[in-house]
């Protein structure tokens, strides 16, 4: 079962299971005649403390629930007693109807009847058992024969049709999340495209335009031959970075994982792969439209990579939360800190001057999901790496606009 319905499930059979504590509880207070008898009393107790063991443990319970029905056939004989102790009326027939809405709420309806069956059966002995102490002439015999049973099933048709509606809403919720991904997915596509024709077959035609002049170098100037070497040296190990990353976007399978998952499925691996221990505080239910996640997913990813190849760090810890409308994500570490000063105007220009396009890309990446990206660093204390971006997502572009309309 998904996960969304298993929530919307425990929810609804925890609001349940406390309803029949809170009737157990009021008809203790209110009924004195149960207070005095002390066989009438332990079965309330009875019922009400074995509500209470059900809702301390819950998610367990469910589980077993789903796998044997014949635990709510238990619970149905409890509901049996204290329609015996305490008569067919009122409150104690109500906890006995929490019994069928759980019933239709779990199970298919060849189960479902038959413990509103089974219901309806002691519902009967207890009729017979109390009748001379509740109907004093038999005038209300067959009303109640015939009318207080029905509420079996439509408790039963209510968790029925409760269980139909998550099942209905995760059904859409899982396909809005499947058109999303393939739209996202084309989108990726289109865009990798782009940044390989901008970026790295930029990069390999320069490289190969050096490596075709220098020969020549050689033969004319040795040190401008090296100079130009070690250009195309500088240039390839870009080229690689560039492959590196686009290969790790193309593999990137986040596009339908709540943010705060894919970020801990991230450290994990990433984590396992350098041995740097990684701690992840991240805010409940913290999360972006899908262009937006995939953007910071991306900026923590090179955010570590960043840490792995040039930090030297002991520890990292990436923290998550909602701030004024914005979801903000830090990355920080406890490695030797960057060269020059993050708040420079000049800072970004002079990395990529040096070959240094990660922090650059993650700039763009941030402003191209509309938000913006923070760096702290101090030499020897570590870095901070801060992107922020508002929670509602960018402004879409024009050809994201058409896509979507069409």
């Amino acid at each position: 079962m998904r996960r969304s319905v298993e929530t919307r499930v425990g929810t609804t059979f925890v609001l349940l299971m406390q309803l029949r504590v809170l009737v157990i509880g009021v008809t203790v207070v209110v009924d004195g005649q149960v207070r005095g008898d002390p066989w009438a009393l332990g079965v309330l107790v009875l019922a009400a403390v074995v509500s209470g063991v059900v809702l301390a443990g819950w998610e367990k319970v469910v589980l077993r629930l789903f796998e044997q029905p014949a635990l709510l056939a238990f619970d149905v004989l409890i509901g049996y007693a204290v329609l015996q102790v305490g008569g067919i009326f009122g409150p104690y027939f109500l906890v006995t109807v929490v019994t069928a809405g759980l019933a239709g709420l779990l199970y298919r309806w060849p189960v479902t009847a038959l413990l509103c069956a089974q219901q309806a059966v002691l519902y009967y002995a207890a009729l017979y058992r109390n009748a001379p102490a509740d109907d004093g002439g038999g005038g209300v015999t067959m009303p109640l024969l015939v009318m207080l049973p029905v509420f079996y099933g439509v408790a039963a048709l209510v968790g029925t049709v409760l269980r139909r509606l998550f099942d209905e809403h995760a059904d859409a919720e899982e396909t809005r999340w499947r058109m999303e991904a393939q739209a996202m997915a084309a989108e990726e596509r289109t865009r990798l495209a782009r940044e390989m024709h901008d970026s790295l077959t930029a990069t390999l035609s320069g490289i190969a335009l050096s490596a075709n002049g220098l020969p020549s170098w050689v033969r004319k100037s040795p040190d401008r031959a090296e100079q130009e070497a070690r250009r195309i040296a500088t240039a390839a190990q870009v080229a690689t970075r560039e492959a590196r990353s686009l290969i790790a976007e193309l593999r990137d399978d986040s596009a339908g994982v709540p943010l705060v998952e894919a970020v801990r499925v991230l450290a994990g691996e990433w984590e396992s792969r350098t041995g740097v221990p990684v701690r992840v505080d991240a805010e409940a239910g913290a999360d972006l439209p899908a262009p937006a996640r995939r953007e910071m997913v991306t900026i923590v990813r090179e955010a570590l990579e960043n840490v792995g190849r040039h930090a030297e760090a002991s520890r990292v810890d990436i923290v998550t939360a909602v701030n004024v409308g914005e979801l903000e994500v830090r990355v920080r570490d406890d490695g030797r800190g960057m060269p020059g000063r993050p708040d420079d105007p000049g800072w970004l220009e002079a990395l990529a001057r040096g070959g240094h396009y990660g922090l650059v890309g993650m700039h763009e990446r941030a402003r191209r999901a509309g938000g913006r990206l923070a760096v702290r660093s101090i030499p020897g204390g570590g870095t901070e790496v801060t992107a922020s971006i508002p929670a509602a997502g960018p402004e879409p572009e024009p050809a994201r606009a058409a896509l979507g309309s069409r």
